[in-house]
């Protein structure tokens, strides 16, 4: 419990927490104290997740990576837990995998889960590896986490491992590996902004300009730790931040740079090109540190000797490995990936070093013309205009939306770009909502050969899909057992579905889209409602569906229809619309008003003259006083912000970022 309060302390400051839980005792494991055995490691997670959810950053909350070794006989009900959607609610998870459990996989060998200590002694209990793959890699399909750690891939390419400054553990986006009490500071190059006769034949990489930005990115992030001196939440914090001077210098708008070289971004082309970059990138970012050590001094753990032995620096070119021995480095660690979600749509480019989300969007005018119009891409609207093409169908196919791109050429993309950074990256495979197990396992073997020091995948709907399997199950259960507590509403009825009930469909027009309500009843009224509202699997989906579900269990046990609609109607929104002469206050209001029209009752309207305002030209609309309605049909994981109200929430990165708004959430 001195964890939550070092966490909670860390928190109220801004900050974030990574950490491993591989020190505490398995399940079972013997103790000297009341309970006689402990509750494991697991069990811990809990009071780390509440911790983080409790305390408040400005309306948001902490952001938390919990992670686990994959020898820890703890780590099947590690994988397990989240799927539980009220256990450990505010944190991302993480099993630390070894080169003997992978290898162990693909030999279908049996693998050694243990735990030792002075008190327990040595525990032990010999599984499949394979078994315990397949549970990541369905639980990873199935539910989004945990993501994987290729753990010795990350020890091997630190360039900190002495002196006290092993990594531990990661931050909790996972593109930091830190060491105990490390802190981030972190930073991005826009690298779009570099490309001279963009979309022409002599296309080129500005260097001149880009070296200039890197070496002073560098100078700042080293500025900043010092100006954070006495401004952490713990001494400790303050002391590795000083004696290692930690930075993390990162990228953005990777894929808009491509497209700006005419250069396609899953091609053989591409890969060539990032290995060659990203080299030369690593190199420049070196230097800076190497020129400030001699203006400054070396970070003060600095050990020649050990650092040069480190793999990933004799990686750098032998000129730079001398300057090292001779005024050795500012920072122990100079580069990574970050997400950039917010950043990236703040600067109107593509994030971190993912492909272009998608190409456009459709968003609705808040003007009373209430008007639909395309929102492109920064880099597609230009390339567009400059080129007077109709819309995207005409780009060349140097423009490459992620959902078109093979996900195992994604992780080819990160394995060659982390070869030149000494820290990590984080970057999220998105994929489609059919895409077997098979397909993932290939995904995460091919993660770990081609160097990747982290690997995380998102199957479209995989959250919010979990919410509605688990309610499904449940309904079930109900339906099929007419035993159990009292419903609500007098006095209950055993009513029993008939095969075949007559109803009714109701559509209304939403600024979410279009909304489909059927209502379903016998002799004695109406028993159900069913409401249809977005894309399979996503949040206002799965919302909608449950009040239809509530509405009907009310029903069918004795309730009445007119307090269900007294109950909605009236509920306001964010926005409201007209539909066929209806006013709709927010999607509760549109149930209220259908079961309205369908029993017969009235319904307040305003005078209409004409049609329904129709799709409308981009320039005919202001983006900026404007109202999202969907990115295009074939985009695969938007949800709605919970900030703006926006249908333009993507999950990328390994974080949830809106391209309205710019908020983004960790999770």
């Amino acid at each position: 419990f001195e964890w939550c309060k070092e966490a909670a302390r860390t928190y109220s400051y801004g900050g974030g927490v990574g950490t491993d839980i591989s020190i505490l005792r398995p399940k079972g494991a013997p103790v000297h104290n009341a309970a006689l055995q402990s509750t494991g490691s697991v069990s811990f997670m809990n009071v780390m997740s509440e911790t983080t959810g409790t305390i408040g950053q400005s309306g948001r909350r902490g952001a938390l990576m919990i992670t686990i070794r994959v020898d820890h006989p703890d780590v099947f009900d590690f994988i397990r837990v989240k799927r539980d959607l009220r256990s450990v609610r505010y944190a991302n998870i993480s099993v630390r995998v070894t080169d003997e459990f992978m290898r162990a996989v693909e030999e279908d060998k049996e693998f050694t889960l243990w735990y030792e200590n002075e008190v327990v002694g040595r525990l032990e209990r010999k599984i499949r590896a394979r078994e315990l793959w397949r549970e990541l890699v369905q639980s990873a399909r199935d539910w989004a986490e945990p993501g994987l750690i290729f753990w010795d891939t990350v020890k091997r390419g630190s360039p900190s491992e002495y002196n006290g400054m092993e990594v531990v553990t990661t931050n909790p986006c996972s593109e930091q590996p830190l060491q105990a009490y490390g802190a981030c500071d972190l930073g991005s190059i826009n690298l779009s902004a570099f490309v001279v006769d963009e979309f022409t034949e002599g296309a080129r990489v500005d260097w001149e300009g880009l070296e200039r930005a890197v070496r002073y990115s560098v100078r700042f992030l080293d500025d900043v730790l010092d100006y954070n001196m006495g401004r952490h939440p713990l001494k400790e914090q303050e002391e590795a931040s000083r004696t290692s001077r930690r930075i993390g210098l990162g990228v953005t708008g990777l894929a808009d740079m491509l497209a700006k070289l005419r250069i396609k971004y899953d091609s053989e082309e591409a890969l060539d090109f990032v290995d060659e970059f990203f080299n030369r990138f690593k190199c420049v970012a070196y230097d800076a540190s190497i020129e400030l050590a001699k203006e400054k001094g070396a970070f003060p753990l600095f050990d020649a000797e050990k650092h040069l032995s480190m793999p990933f620096i004799r990686t750098l070119p032998s000129e730079l490995r001398e300057k090292i021995a001779r005024f050795g480095l500012r920072n122990v660690a100079v580069l990574t990936v970050p997400p950039v979600g917010s950043g990236s749509v703040l600067v109107g480019t593509s994030s971190g070093i993912e492909p272009i989300f998608a190409f456009s969007y459709t968003r609705r005018s808040e003007s009373l013309s209430k008007e639909y119009f395309k929102v492109y891409h920064p880099l597609v609207g230009e390339y567009i205009k400059r080129f007077g093409l109709k819309d995207e169908s005409a780009l060349p196919d140097y423009f490459v939306e992620a959902h078109r791109i093979n996900p195992e050429f994604r992780v080819k993309m990160q394995g060659t770009i982390q070869k030149h950074i000494d820290s990590a990256i984080s970057s999220t495979v998105n994929l489609p909502s059919d895409i077997t197990v098979e397909e993932v396992e290939k995904i995460y073997m091919l993660a770990w050969k081609s160097g990747c020091k982290g690997i995380t995948v998102y199957r479209e709907g995989s959250r919010e899909g979990v919410l509605i399997t688990e309610e499904a199950k449940s309904s079930e259960k109900t339906e099929q057992s007419q035993s159990g507590d009292a419903g609500v509403g007098s006095p209950r009825k055993n009513w029993v579905r008939p095969r075949v009930l007559s109803g009714q469909t109701i559509k209304f027009r939403l600024p979410q889209g279009s909304i489909y309500i059927t209502v379903n009843g016998d002799e004695e009224g109406i028993k159900e409602v069913f409401v249809n509202l977005g894309k399979s699997g996503s949040d206002e989906k799965s919302y909608s569906e449950a009040i239809g579900r509530l509405i009907s269990r009310y029903l069918q046990h004795g309730g009445d229809v007119r307090d269900v609609i007294k109950s909605l109607k009236g509920i306001h929104g964010k926005t409201s619309t007209w539909d066929q002469g209806v006013q709709l206050l927010s999607v509760p209001d549109a149930i209220a008003k259908a079961l309205e029209l369908i029993s017969g009752q009235e319904v307040p309207v305003r005078r209409t003259t004409g049609e329904q305002p129709q799709a409308s030209p981009a320039e005919k609309g202001d983006a900026a006083a404007s109202r999202t309605k969907a990115f295009s049909d074939d985009v695969v994981g938007v949800s709605v912000c919970p900030s703006c109200g926006e249908e333009t929430l993507v999950y990328e990165n390994g974080c949830y970022t809106c391209k309205t708004c710019a908020y983004t959430k960790c999770e």
